[in-house]
């Protein structure tokens, strides 16, 4: 079974109820009810599913009262697309964090009345990374259900760095380096250890991860066996005091997080995946509206590095082991 779990959709309606709501920068940036020609496409991809996310826009609504209701609309908005799809499109749904409480609550609704395949998280949220303690009763609901966590970048947030304003660079090179801060976080910080029952999955091949993998285990290893020996002054790397990680495997949380292929512009990364978490863990993503599931495809079965089995795998395997579809 193959199933796209990286693809978007804003309907004008949610735009539009986000503009209400004060976020401007929503205005516009719509898309049609009509998804027709996303049906045909995803049948000349052999694609059973796609799941929805409304995650790449910046899509918080700083006020209580407004981010609520945005993700109120925004979810009975995809759990219509997929009873008009017959199930063809699945969801991901939004909750309203950094409040706690109501997204419980929009959480509980997503997973148990729409019946959605799990909920979808930006990096962070009004400034708060997804590890920020007072989140965690919130998680500690996601792991009760075993649930799946889906983690997209949303670039307009890499602008904290001064030269990430201009050229597009806070998408091209910020959303790459979100991903991966956010992944060590989530595996630093011990919430993949303390929540072992929710699946993390991270869109773009966790970012910069694969490609900085060798680099982030020397440190780690480093910050285990040098601190002992005094080879630094003594709190260079106390930071690894406690961390859920160890001198023997130091990278082994970043292997049980889940991963997604929508990198079709770079035929090396799978290379460098296969040589860091492997790609058993690897499903098949387009970011589609933004990218295109065609290429997606074409991708994974043309990769000179990707052995026939590997590639059935990305393709038609390890998203229904995932999603149990």
């Amino acid at each position: 079974m193959r199933i796209d779990v990286h693809a978007h959709y804003f309907p004008a309606a949610y735009t539009d109820k986000l503009v209400s709501l004060g976020l401007n920068h929503a205005r516009g940036s719509g898309q049609s009810s009509d998804l027709s020609g996303r049906l045909r496409t995803m049948d000349e991809a052999k694609c059973d599913h796609q799941i929805l996310s409304a995650v790449g826009l910046d899509t918080q609504v700083p006020d209580l009262a407004g981010a609520v209701e945005g993700a109120r609309v925004a979810n009975d908005l995809y759990r219509a697309v997929v009873d008009e799809t017959g199930g063809r499109m699945r969801a991901f749904g939004w909750v309203p964090l950094p409040y706690v409480e109501e997204a419980i609550v929009e959480a509980r609704r997503c997973l148990d009345d729409l019946q959605f395949e799990g909920i979808c998280f930006p990096c962070f949220f009004q400034g708060r990374p997804l590890d920020d303690p007072a989140f965690e009763p919130f998680w500690a609901e996601l792991n009760s259900r075993k649930a799946k966590a889906y983690i997209h970048p949303v670039g307009a947030h890499s602008c904290c760095h001064p030269g990430m304003a201009d050229y597009n660079l806070s998408m091209a090179a910020g959303s790459m380096a979100q991903l991966q801060i956010t992944a060590q976080r989530i595996a630093y910080s011990g919430l993949s250890t303390r929540f072992p029952d929710i699946e993390f999955i991270f869109a773009v091949c966790g970012g910069y991860l694969p490609y900085m993998w060798e680099r982030i285990k020397r440190n780690l290893t480093r910050g285990l066996t040098t601190r002992a020996s005094g080879a630094v002054a003594a709190n260079f790397y106390s930071y690894v005091d406690n961390m859920p990680i160890t001198l023997q495997d130091p990278m082994k949380p970043f292997r049980r997080f889940w991963y997604d292929t929508s990198v079709q512009d770079i035929p090396e990364a799978m290379l460098l995946v296969q040589k860091s978490y492997g790609t058993d863990r690897l499903l098949l993503g387009s970011d589609e509206i933004f990218a295109s599931l065609t290429e997606a495809v074409t991708y994974i079965e043309t990769n000179p590095y990707l052995s026939a089995a590997e590639k059935t795998a990305i393709l038609d395997q390890n998203a229904q082991r995932l999603f149990r579809l």
